[in-house]
């Protein structure tokens, strides 16, 4: 047998035999998945980097009590820079809107959202590599039309 073929109506595919036109799929999907995982573990990491866990210092007229690593370390990092001119940026905490030229601020602030746009273009990029695999290994009946991708 070839690591693709079909048998019995079924599917052969990388040692799995039986397999029916769903499982194909999903096999497909989870090894595409595994291509990407180097990202995943950025993208996890950048989201979780954002997280408000840490305790601070409460100052007057702020309802957040925690901030994140993310923030804590751009802030040493970026020290003092500000943005030229006097410029402030809208940036979101904890669903509140915040106006700051601090760069420390708005780069900590940002990270985790970094990681939301990486999430979905890596499933965005697994999706269109998981239905061109298929396409080409399912009979011309189980295919997938997608408008998308």
């Amino acid at each position: 047998m070839d690591t693709t073929e079909e048998l019995n109506g079924t599917y052969f595919y990388h040692g799995h035999t039986n397999v029916t036109k769903q499982e194909l799929f999903w096999l497909i999907f989870l090894e595409g998945f595994v291509n990407h995982i180097g990202w995943e573990i950025e993208t996890a990491a950048m989201i979780l980097a954002g997280q408000p866990i840490l305790p601070k210092r409460v100052v007057l007229g702020s309802k957040v009590k925690r901030t994140s690593i993310a923030s804590k370390l751009a802030r040493r990092i970026l020290k003092d820079t500000r943005l030229p001119g006097g410029m402030k940026m809208e940036t979101s905490v904890l669903g509140q809107t915040r106006a700051t030229n601090k760069l420390g601020a708005i780069v900590g602030r940002a990270v985790p959202y970094i990681g939301y746009a990486q999430a979905v273009i890596i499933f965005a990029q697994v999706a269109r590599e998981t239905r061109n695999k298929y396409n080409l290994i399912a009979r011309p009946k189980d295919r997938i039309e997608w408008a998308y991708f």
